[in-house]
């Protein structure tokens, strides 16, 4: 039988996390929408010897940094060399939209959304921002290059051609 402060009534052994009392806090920067470049930094005290996972799945990593993390909800672990640990949330926020690709995402809904609903045979979808971003240079192909979309219009003009170039040209994600 084990008594609630870890140790067993036979005088056998003690938790070895008794009287530890480790703090997890949490730094993040923004992550890019659709590619996921956001970062968590994490600082733990109150032992030594830390290995840090992210979300209750993840394998323990040595450095205190999570790179390329996609925007969402995390918890992150800090576990000690006795076997301790701690927990704490955190939120990663997506970057606002940029404003090449808000003209690219207005000139897609006025032109191309019609077709590429998801409905389809091809199954092209730009309802959604990564819908858009992940097709960006098929298109430039096919509505700039080729003038082959948008179908059953006018090809687009040359200042609805430079607003696809110039976003692509400045990266070609959400954040641009």
């Amino acid at each position: 039988m084990f008594l609630a402060c870890g140790k067993s009534d036979d005088d056998g052994p003690s938790d070895p996390c008794a009287g530890t009392n480790i703090s997890v806090s949490l730094s993040k920067t923004a992550s890019e929408a659709c590619t996921g470049t956001g970062t968590i930094t994490v600082t733990a005290s109150g032992s030594s010897g830390f290995t840090y996972k992210l979300n209750s799945g993840g394998a323990y990593q040595a450095e205190n940094v999570f790179n390329n993390v996609a925007p969402g909800d995390y918890t992150v672990f800090a576990k000690d060399s006795k076997g301790c640990e701690s927990s704490s949330t955190v939120t990663v926020d997506g970057e606002a939209n940029g404003p090449t690709f808000t003209a690219v995402k207005s000139l897609i809904n006025a032109k191309c959304i019609s077709c590429h609903n998801g409905s389809n045979p091809a199954g092209v979808d730009f309802r959604t921002d990564c819908g858009i971003q992940q097709r960006g240079p098929a298109i430039k192909t096919q509505a700039v290059d080729q003038e082959t979309m948008p179908q059953g219009g006018p090809p687009l003009n040359a200042t609805e051609k430079k607003i696809i170039t110039d976003w692509l040209a400045a990266g070609g994600k959400t954040s641009d």
